[in-house]
């Protein structure tokens, strides 16, 4: 009764298992049978689950059994009516062949995630007729030969640019106006780090007036908008090869002047120094160390007077020390803070730790013992 439900089986994953820790499940020690035997089991799980709305993630590394991934993601597109979230990492440039019949079927779709390394010019249309689609992770995307996307219909898009291509040849400030119903945007990029270090084109800011939350690579990606709405703040910031601060209370201060936003989050993942400077609304703040490198600067949380909850994440390695330096900084200075501000409700500290055995420093038990207010967890 119960395996006749077709709900059970709407969610499926298909991977070529490339990077699988068991060597005897390595694609390339797999026999042509196994792949049948996935491409039987995928029909089952189609089958069985009737015309209920599909869930899938594609992930496809290696050219190993072409001919039977090809055949699998062909049965998918027959269903492509069908789907309603669909996600594809595709490593290779043959994979979207595939699912190109799709095109002008695609009447449910709603979540898209499409991942790929290269994309010739007859598949660019494939996601072009989307008509439910609102929530979308694209990249990397260059206009100019990147995904036709229906996007002034998103509501949330994760955007890896493909950066170099894409500021260079202008298609920022031409592609931006067309997300004039987005209300969560992402920016990343694909390689982390761009060759023109903190020197990024300034363009006229573009207005997004239903935009509520922003992460940029970089403070000075800030400059492109203008959004009334605006309320959380997420700067991942990767150039470890550049030393010099950010300028984070400059932009941020300038957005909120020309937007009239009130920004009441903020989250940084960067090894740079920065200063966050005067900003009334503040009522959250998050540090993330997790792929920062070197000496972390100290947080100065004094001028936050509204800061209620602060998030600290971090590695336990061998600049440990160091984050907690920078979290007991923060604690003094929210400890000195002008009468009248809020006072701090929870420190959180997540502490990721890749030992099999992990173990709480002494540091940080410390501080847990001296600051009431201050609570860990391990992950």
């Amino acid at each position: 009764m119960f395996l006749s439900y077709p709900p059970i089986w709407a969610s499926l994953k298909l991977s070529d298992g490339y990077y699988d820790l068991n060597p005897l499940s390595n694609p390339l020690t797999r026999s042509e049978s196994y792949a049948k035997e996935i491409n039987r089991r995928l029909a089952l799980y189609l089958e069985r689950s009737g015309e209920y709305p599909l869930t899938f993630d594609v992930l496809l590394w290696s050219d190993h059994n072409k001919s039977f991934t090809m055949v699998a993601l062909e049965m998918l597109s027959a269903c492509s009516h069908r789907w309603q979230t669909a996600k594809f990492q595709l490593f290779c440039d043959w994979p979207v062949d595939g699912i190109l019949e799709c095109e002008g079927n695609l009447p449910n779709l709603e979540w898209l995630e499409i991942r790929v390394v290269f994309l010739y010019r007859h598949a660019r249309g494939i996601f072009r007729e989307t008509p439910r689609l609102t929530h979308a992770y694209i990249g990397p995307w260059a206009k100019t030969y990147g995904w036709i996307i229906p996007w002034t219909q998103l509501t949330e898009l994760i955007l890896t640019l493909n950066e170099d291509l894409v500021i260079e040849d202008g298609d920022v400030p031409n592609f931006l106006p067309m997300l004039h119903n987005i209300k969560e945007l992402r920016i990343r990029l694909s390689y982390g780090e761009v060759g023109f270090g903190d020197d990024f084109p300034q363009f006229a800011p573009t207005p997004l007036n239903q935009l509520r939350v922003l992460e940029v690579p970089h403070p000075a990606l800030l400059s492109w908008f203008e959004a009334p709405s605006l309320c959380e703040i997420y700067l991942a910031d990767h150039q470890q090869n550049h030393g010099g601060p950010l300028d984070v209370e400059g932009e941020i201060s300038s957005l909120i002047q020309r937007s009239s936003c009130r920004i009441r989050k903020l989250s940084f993942q960067s090894g740079r120094e920065f200063y966050v400077g005067t900003l009334k609304d503040v009522e959250e703040l998050v540090i993330n160390y997790r792929h920062s490198e070197g000496i972390r600067s100290c947080i100065d949380v004094s001028s936050l007077p509204k800061l209620r909850l602060l998030t600290i994440i971090c590695p336990v390695d061998e600049d440990f020390e160091s984050s907690m330096d920078s979290l007991t900084s923060a604690l003094m200075s929210a400890s000195e803070r002008s009468p009248g501000t809020s006072s701090l409700e929870r420190v959180m500290v997540e502490v990721h730790c890749d030992h099999e055995e992990p173990r709480i420093p002494e540091s940080l038990l410390e501080i847990v013992e001296e600051w009431p207010v201050v609570v860990f967890r391990q992950l």
